[in-house]
């Protein structure tokens, strides 16, 4: 088996420079840097591109360095929308989280020594600096400049505190018809500013990053085709620098769980079918006990979910642009989770709100509660984490990844001998298979042998053989097993040769079948 150094721990616990505070886009690069700086050993940083206004999207890898193997992965992605600063700052105390326990704890130590784990503190750092920078507590969407009225300037007719009391109201205006109440639209408090009698018809921002992936695209539900509305999808699918960045990044890897982080509900969302309902009904429902399980009760899972278990019924379209539908559909991803971290209860519903017109064509109700809506007060951020902390580790835990005992059953060191190798395989994840088949590879990529997936939280005894194209020697000959989604456990066959020239697949039947026409037996049983 490869043999990697033991990485011992010489850091001290880090912690945040801006504690019990929404951070800033400069900031958030200041703690990540500072954070590379203090454990290089467990931290990569790579900038995968721009905003819009040009400041950088960082992703941090945390992993074991020394281990040089390529290992199962997991993503968290924070702050789509600019008005949910909690979501990067529980991305920044998941990375602290994952520092101070390498070592310390026994699981997380795992984790890092056989996982990839990335974390994207914010996707919408223009957004990010507006909302903590200038109090603009209404702002969702990414910063790209509009001309929405069409008068030749943009972004000149926002809202506005008019009354400046501090909040800016919304209001939901109310059509009457018959004696029963039809909503019609909101707006905002503000007033007008280039003299055309309207308010509030170009605001700031334009493009919901969460409705621009290339999945159902202007093609199912939530979404707007007014430039004006929190859920503008975008003139295309990744028309958006921050969107694209990530889609480069996501190709390069292949994420069996990842979380994209949001707030505004108390609730954790999974991705569609095309017609409707969850895409794996029976794996979601299962993780939604587990979530109400290891939450506390104040996260009210309930709520949302009561209409969706045990079995959720197709009853509407997917999601237009999601993330989550994209990373299912597109990457792969068996549970791309939309983690919604929190919401203020107290400033939901009608007794949150005031009618400010009631006649015989109309009701308006004002709405003043955006502020701490989406995010606590800063001094309940750390209780927060801590709520929260639980589904982290549930997404480390369930990514899929192998523990691989080898033994050798049968050799040669000649051209023609048989080599006989015993597997024995354990699938660490409670409830995520590892999604493709298993494959035996040679160094270079070569395919061996492979066999089905592992199912969740099993132990496989897999037997494979095969027949030396080549005379032994002493360079060994160096094997992986694994997938992308689980990473690949190395090994070295020692006075082998280097290349077995030979193409085996399996069969429908359960043989491996070798070019030259011979079959070799592959036994697949598991454990009970």
């Amino acid at each position: 088996m490869e043999t990697y150094p033991e990485l011992e721990r010489d850091w001290d616990n880090v912690s945040l420079l801006y504690y019990n505070y929404y951070h800033n886009s400069t900031e958030i690069d200041e703690e990540i840097n500072r954070f590379h700086e203090l454990v290089p050993e467990l931290i990569d940083m790579e900038v995968i591109g721009q905003s819009y206004l040009g400041k950088n999207l960082t992703a941090l890898k945390i992993t074991n360095e020394l281990r040089t193997n390529q290992k199962a992965k997991t993503l968290v992605v924070a702050q789509h929308h600019a008005r949910e600063p909690i979501s990067a700052e529980a991305a920044l105390r998941f990375i602290i989280y994952l520092l101070n326990n390498y070592k310390v704890d026994d699981d997380i130590t795992k984790f890092i020594d056989t996982q990839e784990i990335y974390v994207i503190p914010t996707l919408n750092p223009d957004g990010l600096d507006r909302y903590v920078d200038l109090d603009d507590h209404w702002l969702r969407k990414n910063l790209r400049p509009f001309d929405d009225d069409g008068d030749a300037l943009v972004d000149e007719d926002t809202w506005e505190d008019v009354n400046l009391d501090g909040i800016i109201s919304s209001f939901d205006v109310f059509d009457k018809v018959g004696g029963d109440l039809f909503y019609s639209h909101t707006y905002y408090e503000g007033i007008d500013n280039d003299g055309d009698g309207k308010i509030n018809e170009d605001p700031i921002g334009l493009t919901d990053l969460n409705r621009n992936y290339d999945m159902f695209w202007r093609d199912g539900t939530g979404w707007s085709p007014d430039t004006t509305s929190q859920v503008y999808p975008g003139s295309a699918p990744f028309s958006e620098p921050e969107t694209q960045a990530f889609r480069d990044f996501a190709l390069k890897h292949r994420f069996a769980m990842a979380y994209s982080l949001h707030s505004g509900i108390n609730a954790t969302y999974f991705a569609d079918n095309p017609a409707g309902g969850w895409a794996e009904p029976f794996l979601y429902t299962d993780m939604v006990q587990d979530y109400k399980e290891i939450l506390p009760a104040s996260f009210n899972l309930g709520t949302y979910y009561n209409s969706k278990t045990p079995n959720p019924v197709a009853a509407t379209s997917a999601l237009a642009g999601g993330w989550d539908n994209w990373m299912y559909h597109e990457r792969g991803s068996i549970a791309p989770i939309t983690f919604e971290l929190y919401r203020n209860a107290s400033s939901v519903g009608a007794l949150a709100e005031s009618i400010i017109i009631d006649n015989s064509t109309h009701r308006i109700l004002e709405w003043t509660e955006i502020y701490g809506y989406f995010s606590p007060e800063s001094a309940y951020i750390q209780s927060l984490w801590e709520d929260i902390k639980p589904g982290f580790f549930y997404l480390l835990d369930n990514t899929p990844r192998l523990q691989i005992g080898i033994e050798v059953t049968a050799g040669g060191t000649n051209a023609g001998n048989k080599i006989g190798l015993n597997f024995d395989c354990i699938n660490w994840s409670p409830r995520i298979s590892t999604l493709e088949k298993i494959n035996l590879l040679t160094s270079s990529g070569f395919i061996v042998a492979s066999t089905n997936a592992f199912p969740a939280a099993s132990t496989i005894e897999l037997s494979l053989e095969f027949l030396l194209s080549s005379d032994l020697d002493d360079s060994g000959l160096d094997l992986k097993i694994g997938n992308e989604f689980t990473g690949y456990t190395h090994f070295t066959i020692l006075d082998s040769g280097s290349n077995l020239g030979l193409v085996i697949g399996l069969s429908i039947a359960g043989l491996v079948v070798v070019a030259g026409g011979i079959s070799i037996p592959v036994f697949l049983k598991r454990r009970r």
